[in-house]
């Protein structure tokens, strides 16, 4: 297993653009002591990147594991996105529908995460294979409309 984020800095390395994002650092007793990223996110607006928080990667060549792993509790139903740029500089994402009020385990396997259709930055090498061996960070998204809340637990990487 190798660690994205665990929030042993608490916010450290974990942000938001749109400051009407609330990020905190808590506890649920199902997870026991590890830290969970609470996430209270605005209604959706125009700006694409609006909910998005980035959490820096702790480790960040994730060439040793084949799936992005970690659990999630939303108040409600919603659909996420997961992203990462690769060493090519490629956004790649995923799309997860998620039941709401329970935790719940998230497992993004690398042979399911697609270049992203609707972003990528200039100097992306597009057509490039997918390179996890330089990845700086995870991006997540509340893509359904409506304000909300979700807890996370630690993002990490596994076989």
């Amino acid at each position: 297993m190798i660690a994205i984020q665990t929030y042993k800095e608490r916010l450290s390395g974990v942000r938001a653009r749109n400051p009407d994002m609330a990020l905190s650092i808590g506890n649920d007793p199902v997870l026991g002591e590890a830290p969970v990223l609470l996430v209270k996110y605005p209604e959706a607006t125009a700006d694409p990147a609006g909910r998005d928080v980035w959490c820096d990667a702790e480790v960040q060549d994730w060439s040793g594991g084949r799936a992005i792993s970690f659990r999630i509790k939303p108040d409600r139903a919603i659909k996420m996105s997961v992203s990462f740029f690769d060493r090519n500089h490629v956004v790649y994402t995923a799309w997860v529908d998620l039941q709401g009020g329970v935790w719940q385990p998230v497992r993004v396997a690398f042979d399911d995460v697609r270049p992203n259709p609707y972003f990528q930055p200039p100097d992306a090498k597009a057509g490039a294979p997918l390179d996890v061996s330089d990845v700086k960070g995870i991006a997540l998204a509340p893509q359904s409309g409506g304000s909300g809340q979700l807890a996370l637990s630690a993002f990490v990487v596994t076989k």
